[in-house]
């Protein structure tokens, strides 16, 4: 045999041989779905996941990614409503605080006190002492001022001692009451109609006018004082309906009728 023919014999042979190579592989790798070798099918990877053969791999996530979004922006909200509400509360307990009383106040309260216990105990030297302190020492404590020097007329008239002569407005209206309390009525309506000569408007004096007449018996002068007052200051209506004094009228049908309008009005059922 020659040398050609012993070549191309060979090459035969070897090309014989690649193909069955080629088939052995062919038959032992199974051919996917998408048609490229080495893949499993899509539909063998199924069976295998439903039959529990193969797990399906989880995807690690963080743990901020376990909450939902909406709960994070919910819970979020949440604690700024809380610090919002907080604040609030805060500014309102600030702005509904009371201011507190001044010691000054409260030194001239308790020193009043003590001054009337020793009046109602009938040591007016003593009261009347206490009183003048605090009329010296408390002047801008003007409700506490005024009460000591009503009290303090009231003293030097137990003691008997002869009053200074009254000259202002607040001189007459201040012994009146002090008459007034010591029983004194005639003297104190004397000196409240003093005081009106001097301020025919003052609602206080007319209230305190209208307070006498009705304790002396004088009916018609009281309301015609009363209405006088309230027409000035419709407050005065609130005092004359918890007012001792006016007793003997709050039956009458005129002072029911200045004191308590609103029942006039109402129609009877």
């Amino acid at each position: 045999m020659n040398t050609r023919g012993l070549m191309r014999k060979t090459s035969r042979r070897n090309t014989a041989i690649k193909k069955k190579i080629a088939r052995s592989i062919s038959r032992s790798v199974p051919k996917s779905s998408a048609g490229h070798k080495g893949q499993t099918s899509l539909k063998e990877l199924r069976s295998k996941v439903n039959s529990g053969k193969v797990k399906p791999k989880r995807i690690k996530t963080s743990k901020t990614s376990k909450v939902p979004i909406h709960k994070i922006k919910r819970s979020i909200s949440a604690k700024s409503r809380k610090s919002s509400t907080k604040h609030i509360k805060k500014t309102q307990f600030k702005t509904l605080k009371t201011p507190p009383v001044s010691p000054l106040r409260t030194a001239s309260v308790k020193q009043y006190e003590s001054a009337v216990k020793l009046l109602y105990a009938q040591e007016f030297e003593k009261a009347k002492t206490a009183f003048e302190k605090i009329i010296q020492e408390y002047s801008d404590e003007r409700e506490v001022l005024e009460r000591a020097k009503i009290h303090l007329k009231l003293c030097e008239l137990k003691i008997g001692k002869k009053l200074p002569t009254p000259r202002t407005v607040e001189d007459h209206y201040n012994l009146a009451v002090a008459l007034m309390n010591n029983g004194k009525y005639e003297e104190s309506i004397e000196h409240l109609k003093k005081a009106l000569r001097h301020s025919p408007d003052c609602e206080y004096v007319l209230y305190a006018l209208a307070a006498t007449n009705c304790l002396t018996g004088n009916l018609d002068g009281a309301l015609n004082n009363l209405k006088a007052a309230i027409s000035l200051k419709p407050e005065n209506r609130f005092l004359a309906q918890h007012d001792s004094d006016f007793e003997p009228l709050m039956q009458d049908s005129r002072f029911i009728s200045i004191v308590y309008p609103e029942r006039m009005s109402t129609p009877p059922r």
